[in-house]
């Protein structure tokens, strides 16, 4: 009778234990799944006021809303172009660091801030720019200023509407080199991160970490701290580095797009780049648009040239709209 209450005993002890086990299991699994949601909810809900603070006008092209800022004033208008994973916060530095008497014109690529629609390549995103200025009455009269990426686009608008561009900045162009093995290890650099950054991203864990101050994942980037903070939550949204992701891509595999000799004639051409990224991708031929070319250098440890060297830009900028509003008092 002892021998069969302590069978019994022992089974219970072990019917407890295993329940015990199975329920601390399921404890751990439920914690789990809530806080992945959690973290899937948080990042969701910064991405969106992250990626919603862009503020501007909208206009429908072409199946796409694009949204737009017009800053400033004057006779003339400098379309504003900037490279991949351009943000508001290089927008701002160049309209405190420009004086000049012309208004600046930015826009968000399909896939960044306001602008709702699919890719396009820079060639279709220069004929919707045609149209939208169209739209608007303007004169049919611009300076370009693109910068990396944005120098495709401006360079695809320089080759389609020559006659409507009075002069032009590009700042780290690529188009000569577009599909070489130069712009294959400058896309991998520039998404190396990548992988890790979007699958622990979908449940926030990188921004958590980035805002926490535990990872710094830009700490190349010197930026002032809540500068810093806006350009790293923009740059950790899923939706932003799939855009990022997209226009790199196309560096990488697109045709090179050559410089047209002279097709400037005598207006103003000015190119900023580092001597390292000149020899790397062919810059120095984009100064046979113009006879009225000039080339300025910065240091080669610069990686984001309008945003990190507005100070140094905008006098350039500056420089070109000076001699088209010189120019245009001659005629």
């Amino acid at each position: 009778m002892k021998f069969y209450e302590d069978s019994n005993s022992v089974e219970r002890y072990r019917f407890r234990r295993i329940f015990h086990k199975k329920n601390l299991v399921k404890a751990i699994l439920l914690l789990l799944a809530a806080a992945l949601l959690a973290g899937y909810l948080y990042e969701n809900y910064e991405a969106k006021q992250h990626l919603d603070a862009y503020s501007g006008n909208t206009i429908t092209v072409n199946q796409v809303t694009y949204n737009y800022q017009v800053v400033g004033s004057g006779d003339y208008t400098v379309i504003v172009d900037g490279a991949a994973g351009e943000s508001d916060l290089s927008r701002q530095k160049l309209v405190e660091a420009f004086d000049g008497k012309a208004r600046l014109f930015f826009y968000d690529r399909p896939g960044y801030g306001g602008t709702k629609g699919d890719y396009k390549t820079p060639k279709e995103v220069a004929e919707d720019l045609h149209f939208i200025f169209r739209r608007f009455g303007w004169k049919m009269e611009f300076i370009l200023m693109g910068e990396e990426y944005g120098s495709l686009v401006m360079q695809e608008y320089l080759h389609l509407y020559p006659d409507e561009v009075l002069g032009a900045v590009f700042l780290n162009p690529m188009g000569e080199a577009l599909g070489s093995e130069e712009m294959a290890r400058y896309e991998g650099i520039h998404t190396a991160s990548f992988p890790s950054k979007e699958g622990l991203g979908l449940f926030g864990i990188p921004r958590a970490l980035q805002n926490a101050g535990i990872l710094d994942f830009f700490d190349h980037v010197d930026l002032p701290e809540e500068e810093k903070n806006m350009y790293a939550n923009l740059r950790l949204s899923k939706d932003f580095m799939a855009a990022l992701k997209t226009e790199y891509q196309y560096m990488t595999a697109g045709e090179p797009l050559p410089v047209k000799s002279m097709l400037l004639q005598d207006k103003p051409f000015a190119l900023v780049t580092t001597k390292l990224s000149e020899e790397r991708y062919s810059q120095d031929k984009y100064l046979s648009y113009s006879s009225d070319a000039s080339v300025f250098y910065v240091q080669d440890s610069v990686r984001d040239i309008l945003l990190e060297r507005p100070k140094d830009v905008a006098p350039v900028l500056y420089t070109v709209v000076d001699k088209v509003i010189r120019s245009g008092y001659k005629k």
